[in-house]
């Protein structure tokens, strides 16, 4: 859980225009070898005794003595994940407002942009932000996450966690596993199989049609079992059907 937050921290954060985002998740920080425009970012979560948590994003520019925190309370650990982008995008912009001596530049600096997609948007559309949440829909699966950004991750429930990508054209969804293959990502055949052939399996597809903003249908691109193929497997499709909870 630990590893799957930070990655997603670090991939919004190089999503965001105007930085360069270095990682050093390996070294411990110090003030005096940061170098001058340097931001260092970190984030600070605990579980409360409630079942809720509590995340703390904190960013720090040492040549202006400025530190700024944003802390949030979720009700469950994953919607951490999914408030991820914006929490990112109004700390940076509170940073740069405390940096600011200009009231004019303030003003326009709190003005928050529309996303890309927002802006071309036809009626009638959905956007990936719309369409952000935690989804469920397979006998194997957990639960979806689908983040604001073009990321998420599928959790099964065998424990596997895959990242994923997704994209959007008109009113279909195609969605692309990212992380190298694990058998684990195979709980359909039989887990020797699985074992036998993940390293070479090809990147799992799906290609969903927009129903609703809470609705997906369509075909999922994976590993099946097959007892007259060479190695007991191919490539092959399943349909597949996701709610948003």
């Amino acid at each position: 859980m630990i590893k799957m937050t930070t990655d997603l921290f670090f991939n919004q954060l190089q999503s965001l225009d105007g930085y360069t985002v270095t990682d050093k998740r390996n070294r411990t920080y110090s003030k005096e070898e940061a170098p001058d425009n340097t931001i260092a970012f970190f984030a600070e979560i605990q579980e409360e005794g409630d079942g809720s948590w509590i995340c703390t994003l904190n960013a720090i520019k040492p040549s202006e003595n400025k530190n700024v925190n944003e802390t949030k309370k979720y009700a469950s650990y994953y919607k951490i994940l999914l408030d991820a982008k914006t929490s990112l995008e109004n700390l940076f912009r509170n940073l740069a407002e405390n940096i600011y001596s200009s009231p004019q530049e303030k003003i326009a600096s709190s003005k928050p942009a529309l996303p890309p997609e927002e802006e071309s948007k036809a009626p009638g559309e959905v956007t990936l932000d719309e369409l952000s949440g935690t989804w469920k829909g397979e006998d194997f699966i957990e639960k979806i996450l689908l983040l604001r950004g073009g990321r998420g991750f599928v959790i099964f429930k065998n424990g596997a966690n895959m990242n994923i990508s997704v994209s959007i054209q008109g009113k279909n969804v195609s969605i692309k596993q990212t992380s190298s293959s694990n058998a684990s990502f195979f709980p359909e055949i039989p887990r020797e199989k699985a074992l036998k052939n993940a390293p070479g399996a090809l990147p799992i597809e799906w290609n969903m049609f927009i129903e609703s903003p809470t609705k997906l249908t369509g075909t999922k691109k994976t590993m099946l079992e097959d007892s007259t193929a060479p190695n007991g497997v191919r490539q092959g499709t399943i349909s597949v059907s996701w709610s948003k909870s």
